[in-house]
């Protein structure tokens, strides 16, 4: 199924169609986790039911809610850009996503959460209370 991620404060296409799977369905597992390396393809949204972040300590990760999406940052559109926020683009050889969502829509929301530091899998997450799919 065909869907289009978009920004719920202005309706924005934030991707273009993209292809849904769920790692519930049967054959579909979830990618290995590879560092520096494109964790899902490109036209690609998995619907993965595991996190991609888990905290250790008393307080949940950012990243530790479910279902979230993950997609590749190529499938970004344009208007999709870092935030101002400085302390959320944090990284050594690109942005590791650890300090809160660090990507906006051209409208200024707060889209989700953009991983391409050498030691993260590269992946987008968007936050489930600012964006939402609409089917092609």
């Amino acid at each position: 199924m065909a869907k289009i991620l978009h920004c719920t404060a202005c309706e924005a296409r934030l991707t273009p169609a993209l292809t849904v799977m769920s790692s519930k369905a049967p054959g579909i597992a979830l990618p290995e986790q590879v560092r520096g390396k494109q964790l899902i393809a490109r036209g690609v949204a998995l619907k993965s039911w595991e996190p991609i972040e888990k905290s250790f300590a008393d307080e949940p990760a950012l990243l530790e809610f479910v279902p979230q999406y993950w997609l590749n940052p190529d499938d970004l559109a344009q208007t999709v850009g870092n935030t101002r926020k400085k302390d959320r683009l944090s990284g050594c050889c690109g942005i590791a996503g650890i300090g809160g969502p660090n990507q906006i829509c051209g409208c200024g929301a707060e889209i989700g959460t953009l991983r391409t530091d050498c030691w993260t899998p590269h992946l987008f997450v968007p936050d489930p209370a600012h964006t939402k799919w609409i089917e092609e």
